[in-house]
């Protein structure tokens, strides 16, 4: 009764909310299209529902003992955002309003594809859906925690096992029986090699960790557990019927008593085939993981060979190209060496040249001093006062005397014949005979 009672005032509750928000929006200039119940987050404890118009939403909060059982606490205007983001799921979808502001989350039961189809019609905001697998919107799975989709999913397996005990023929229960055994024996070995080895038994998930291995086999273990027990009770619970009719049948005849017996040697028999069956299954199942597992540890070791190889490599290169620099750098040593060796004899041949060249003006300038003398002393006629030529001529204008001595009439220096200023002197140029001349004149020789 307390069941119904509360069922129905619940219903009285939304019946008089969407009684007075339709009574509110009477005299409104905005339209009403849907009322919904929301969730107004920790703003208020009591219960809350929207009203959504063509403008915007408001939120009312319910209160059954206030004088007033509806009253509005706030309003959002769909001109206040510029965008929102949409995440539905089964019972409820969260809205995300994104604005000039501090952004809202609002959550709207039942009708949020509603709301949303209000939002895309009515407003400019843009409208972003939130995209996942319709696994993750089921009871368990939606807050994407490991411990509860661990729960809700064997839940969900013993819902399901339930259901299809019934409607599988009795033929296939040891076949169902032996499989989920040999699913549990292998389940149990993996999670003791994923809790080494993550990355084993988990080829398909992208995160391999220890804690997923516990949940994901500890799952397969009961589930298969449970498959296992299921099947064998329906086994054993038919096995008293076949006895009933079997002692039935015995009561009529003896030869019935027979085939009785025969057949339960043959149920034992069967069973016995089937042990072995599924004791070879178990065996390979070991074989085909040893073998796995001896291929695992096989490309690992082929993995680490390589790596090795690839390093020898990589220093076989790196020795070669150090060895090519240093041989590199060794002729370009020797070939500095030898342009320096180059330009140190270039050097002492210009020397030598240089030298040779001030020995042959020494003598010129000696043969030319004697020369001069020779011809100072022996010469009875002739003119040995100085005369001058144009001052830009440079050249012997009086042809008395073979005057060779050249002075300049500024400086009072006379030059003779390979001195190193005499072919430099060519303006204010006075001659002379001899150098007994120019001295008699009262010019000195140059220095050079």
């Amino acid at each position: 009764m307390s069941k119904t009672r509360y069922k129905n005032q619940k219903e009285s509750n939304e019946a008089i909310a969407k009684a007075y928000i339709e009574n509110n929006y009477t005299n409104s200039q905005n339209k009403l299209l849907l009322v919904s119940k929301a969730n107004y987050g920790k703003r208020s404890s009591n219960v809350c529902y929207s009203a959504v118009d063509d403008k915007g939403m408001n939120f009312y909060e319910f209160n059954n003992n206030a004088e007033q059982n509806l009253m509005l606490i706030e309003r959002y205007e769909w001109a206040d955002f510029s965008s929102v983001t949409i995440d539905h799921s089964i019972a409820k979808s969260v809205f995300t309003f994104v604005g000039h502001g501090e952004n809202r989350d609002i959550t709207i039961e039942v009708k949020g594809k509603e709301v949303e189809q209000v939002i895309r019609n009515h407003s400019s905001m843009e409208v972003n859906v939130v995209k996942r697998p319709v696994w993750t919107k089921v009871l368990g799975y939606r807050s994407q925690t490991t411990w509860k989709m661990f729960m809700a999913s064997t839940v969900y397996t013993l819902i399901l096992l339930f259901i299809l005990h019934p409607l599988l023929p009795a033929a296939t229960h040891n076949f169902i029986m032996g499989l989920a055994l040999l699913i549990l024996f292998l389940s149990i070995i993996g999670l003791f090699v994923g809790l080494i080895k993550p990355k084993w038994v988990l080829p398909k998930f992208k995160i391999k960790t220890r804690k997923r291995v516990l949940f994901s086999y500890l799952y397969l273990i009961i589930s298969c557990f449970f498959i296992a027990v299921a099947f064998t009770d329906g086994e054993s619970t038919s096995t008293p019927a076949s006895t009933q009719v079997s002692s039935s049948q015995n009561s009529v005849t003896v030869s019935s008593k027979k085939d009785g017996a025969d057949s339960s040697k043959q149920k034992v028999e069967k069973n016995d085939s089937d042990k072995t069956a599924k004791e070879e299954k178990r065996q390979k199942a070991e074989e085909q993981a040893a073998k796995e597992e001896a291929k695992q540890k096989a490309e690992e070791q082929a993995a680490k060979e390589e790596v090795k190889q690839k390093a020898k490599e990589q220093a076989a290169k790196e020795e070669a190209k150090q060895k090519a620099e240093e041989q590199a750098a060794k002729e370009e040593a020797e070939r500095n060496a030898q342009e320096q060796a180059a330009k140190e004899e270039a050097e002492r041949n210009a020397q030598e040249q240089a030298a040779k060249e001030e020995a042959e003006r020494k003598a010129q300038q000696q043969a030319a001093s004697q020369q001069a003398t020779t011809s100072s002393s022996t010469s009875n006629s002739g003119n040995y006062k100085p005369f001058e030529n144009d001052p830009s001529d440079d050249q012997q204008s009086n042809m008395s005397c073979s005057g060779q001595i050249k002075g300049n009439k500024n400086s009072k220096i006379y030059h003779v014949p390979g001195g190193a200023y005499y072919d430099r002197t060519q303006d204010n140029i006075v001659w002379f005979c001899s150098e007994a001349d120019a001295q008699a004149a009262g010019y000195r020789e140059s220095q050079r």
